[in-house]
């Protein structure tokens, strides 16, 4: 989740330093030894990373609440900034000052990446292909309870006690380093394939288990720094396609927004329909990245449209070829193609209807 917030550190600094463009004192801060002005403080600011950073942010926060704004709300906001309050605890305000940010930066962060979604949720039309793939790789909400140990000979121990009759919860109270799950007995908070907080080696291991088994062998992690013994608990049944489309969707979309590239391609091509003025001379290039990835996609795009168009035509061309060789075959290949033409479509009609 920080990781979709950089460059907000300086974002109460910026409002201060635009400050230059006529708001406020012409000093910004008095001295015996001399002043500090407005200009001076906007230009140190301005010839930045973060600086110019921040001012991206700014310009594309602007333009999408324009166009995307009445589909982030303010309570999605605070309940995404109270999930992660949660999640940290006691160690939220340090995990803040660490990277940067006060809890008004991180929400404005938070609409932001709101905002960019919904900028995304417009420009991306997933195929039914598509949706059926993400479906056929979704695991549904299992609960599991674990052991966690910091060998893995302590690991292959544990799980011996348990193949001679040992209590799950009462083993994981006495040998889990965990501190998170041991006094639960390991159990841990359910989950789905889309969990970005788990390691995929953990979920793969969790997933194949039935209702009642625990891992056989040990499960190694890298960030916890030890070896899992994994129990399931239960697991949910697999609803239909129909049931789930539009949550495929959604795991699609964020799939996407994993995709650093993609995402400055899409927010470039709205800023590029947003007549965006920059003033600055020396500022120019503030979106450089996002309107340089909106162009790389076009031409990706249009390259990939003639590529097709030509092969296209060339098989046009060797069909026109075939037909004057031999008109007898060539009918007859058509036939062949309408028939299998005809199976494809009634099989994909019915898998649709699945």
């Amino acid at each position: 989740m920080w990781k979709k917030v950089l460059g907000v550190l300086v974002v109460i600094a910026v409002g201060v330093g635009l400050a230059a463009w006529g708001i406020g004192p012409k000093s910004l801060v008095t001295t015996d030894a001399g002043n500090v002005s407005q200009a001076e403080y906007y230009k140190k600011l301005k010839s930045s990373p973060e600086g110019q950073e921040e001012l991206a942010n700014m310009i594309i926060q602007k333009v999408l609440d324009d166009k995307y704004g009445d589909k982030v709300s303010k309570k999605s906001i605070e309940s995404q900034y109270d999930d992660a309050k949660s999640q940290y605890g006691s160690q939220f305000s340090q995990a803040l000052s660490q990277n940067g940010m006060t809890e008004d930066s991180f929400r404005d962060s938070l609409r932001l990446q709101a905002l960019e979604k919904q900028a995304v949720i417009a420009d991306k039309h997933y195929s039914n292909k598509q949706l059926r793939q993400a479906y056929k790789e979704y695991q549904p909400k299992v609960n599991v309870s674990v052991i966690l140990t910091s060998s893995e000979d302590d690991a292959k121990k544990v799980i011996s006690e348990l193949d001679k009759g040992g209590d799950f919860a009462k083993l994981a109270k006495e040998k889990s380093t965990d501190t998170n799950t041991k006094k639960n007995g390991g159990k841990m908070t359910g989950f789905d394939s889309t969990d970005t907080n788990l390691e995929d080696d953990f979920k793969t291991a969790a997933f194949k288990l039935k209702k009642g088994e625990y891992t056989k062998t040990p499960v190694k992690s890298t960030s916890s720094q030890g070896y899992f013994v994994i129990k399931m608990n239960s697991k949910s049944d697999k609803k239909s396609f129909n049931a789930l489309k539009s949550k495929m969707k959604n795991i699609l979309v964020e799939k996407t927004m994993s995709d650093t590239s993609e995402v400055q391609a899409i927010v470039g091509e709205e800023l590029g329909k947003a007549n965006v003025n920059i003033k600055d001379s020396t500022l120019q290039n503030v979106l450089s990245t996002y309107t340089q990835a909106a162009a790389t996609a076009k031409t990706s795009k249009n390259g990939s449209s003639a590529d097709s168009s030509s092969s296209s035509s060339e098989a046009s061309s060797s069909s026109e070829l075939s037909s004057s060789a031999s008109s007898e075959s060539s009918s007859s290949d058509s036939s062949s193609s309408s028939d299998s033409s005809s199976s494809s479509s009634s099989s994909s009609s019915s898998d649709d209807n699945k």
